[in-house]
């Protein structure tokens, strides 16, 4: 009898255990310049139950200081691609916001392939200032084991974080709420997905950084996770421009986007945040009546990134609940 009950306990271990080998999420992402590399890592990794995490670094000085902090363990979870750094004399790319999706295909097609020889069953591109979140806390491969076998493709829906104040420095733990209305969002809001890596996988490529087709260009078996009854299980955070020196960095070094590229951006925060920087270009930030002077250009950032921000609306706010202080413990 002790025999049996032994058995019985051991059982729902081991259909958990076959449950998580069979339901493995790898995530890809290019990185540059991360605001937390670290706990980013930790938190997917540790927390959220990701299995692999394929990493193109690029230009980010701070790397390798980083890797070296990380433990064998959580190390082993990682695979890293470097990319050179740049070869000419101006920090400013060229058009860089277009150069960017194209340099995430080619990285969502190659951890594609990487992920397929890891055994991996589903892979999600998002970026180093994203976070998976699942409201009710449940691990990915949970998520996943629970989609019908006929879905290939999970449209995991966006939110953005709505950061306390123009003072903020750790984005992630110190952001306590969400913006859950895509019609005030100041970036992207069709979310991203987790597309099935099946026998056929080479089959399925890249189509923009937000979702995968067959590579004949025909759609996925998918699945809406916003369309749930009980709401999404799982969401992309979008701490986007945060902190505050980084928006100033990120538009400056965009800052070479031609008038007529700047006018194709769908997103009005990127557009009057590009030209605010080409205006101040070379400009000192000393004249406190200017519009380039360190407070003007907080406040731009706070109408947009805080409670400051006049079109949000108290009932579009989520509470985001993630415990910081556990994560950073955790022993990886």
């Amino acid at each position: 009898q002790q025999q049996e009950q032994q058995q019985q306990r051991q059982q729902p271990q081991s259909l958990l255990s076959q449950e998580k080998s069979s339901n493995r999420v790898a995530v890809v992402l290019l990185s540059r310049r991360p605001p937390d590399l670290k706990l980013w890592l930790m938190y997917h990794i540790g927390y959220m139950s990701v299995d692999h995490v394929f990493l193109q670094v690029e230009d980010s000085p701070l790397f390798n200081q980083t890797w070296s902090s990380l433990s064998p363990s959580l190390r082993s979870h990682i695979t890293v691609w470097r990319t050179p750094g740049r070869s000419d004399s101006d920090p400013r790319p060229l058009d860089d916001y277009e150069t960017l999706q194209r340099r995430q295909l080619s990285a969502m097609a190659r951890a594609r392939d990487a992920a397929v020889a890891l055994g991996i069953a589903w892979l999600i591109h998002i970026d180093d200032d994203e976070l998976l979140y699942a409201p009710m806390h449940r691990p990915l491969f949970e998520l996943f084991g629970a989609l019908p076998s006929t879905v290939d493709q999970a449209f995991i829906p966006n939110v953005e974080a709505v950061y306390p104040s123009v003072a903020v420095q750790n984005c992630f733990a110190e952001t306590k709420e969400v913006n859950m209305n895509p019609y005030t969002f100041a970036s992207y809001a069709n979310g991203k997905s987790a597309v099935r890596l099946t026998d056929g996988a080479g089959e399925v490529a890249p189509a923009g950084p937000h979702m995968w087709r067959y590579q004949a260009g025909d759609q996925l078996p998918s699945l809406h996770l916003d369309h749930e009854p009980f709401g999404a299980p799982l969401m992309v955070v979008h701490f986007e421009s945060c902190p505050f020196n980084r928006w100033e960095s990120k538009f400056w070094e965009l800052g070479n986007t031609s008038p007529g590229k700047v006018q194709s951006i769908p997103f009005p925060f990127y557009r009057e945040s590009l030209e605010r920087m080409q205006s101040c270009s070379g400009e000192a930030h000393n004249d406190p009546d200017s519009i380039c002077s360190e407070h003007s250009l907080q406040s731009f950032w706070a109408q947009w990134k805080t409670p400051a921000n006049p079109s949000l609306a108290k009932k579009d706010l989520m509470p985001l609940n993630i415990p910081w202080k556990d994560i950073e413990r955790m022993q990886l």
